[in-house]
């Protein structure tokens, strides 16, 4: 609860018939659209190529959306989005990110409104594309990280299936 709503309630207890006002987060379509959005792609191919195909219902008809996709080099023939920058991960034999610093270096000179992580499974080579960027909405898939990483997670344990949780996602942007 921030400070002015503390002093706002405290000038409203004087009438009994006031309720006071809880804050909380709400994510709505109707308010501003996000301008900057970053999309990090799984490492793993069979992951990638299931949230390459449930992407393509990304909001490109909202034109003032800049989306900046984060892949792994390898896959870059079977990714076909149709709009947005494209960052290329280099990964070694020991899938070490060889150019990690280059593409922070990059990233961070964009204001992303959110940041999605599609990767089901907690990848520690990955979690500075996600700390390091300053952003409204950290969204991704809860696992033993999560809490440290997004402030909107999801669960799909109990279903298991990817697919369903980057739909879901879409639907939130």
């Amino acid at each position: 609860m921030n400070y002015s709503l503390n002093i706002k309630n405290f000038f409203n207890n004087t009438d009994s018939n006031e309720i006071k006002v809880k804050s909380n987060i709400s994510i709505s379509k109707a308010s501003s659209g996000p301008k900057t959005i970053l999309v990090i792609f799984p490492f793993e191919e069979n992951f990638f190529r299931v949230a390459s195909y449930s992407c393509r219902n990304l909001p490109y008809e909202r034109e003032k959306i800049k989306f900046h996709y984060i892949i792994n080099r390898n896959f870059t023939d079977s990714f076909s989005l149709r709009r947005g920058s494209i960052h290329k991960m280099k990964i070694d034999d020991k899938l070490n990110i060889i150019n990690k610093d280059s593409i922070l270096n990059e990233l961070t000179k964009v204001n992303f409104d959110i940041i999605i992580d599609l990767n089901v499974n907690y990848n520690k080579k990955l979690e500075d594309f996600i700390l390091k960027q300053d952003s409204n909405y950290k969204i991704g898939f809860k696992h033993n990280k999560s809490d440290l990483l997004y402030n909107v997670q999801l669960d799909i344990s109990k279903t298991q299936i990817a697919e369903n949780g980057y739909q879901k996602i879409m639907e939130l942007i």
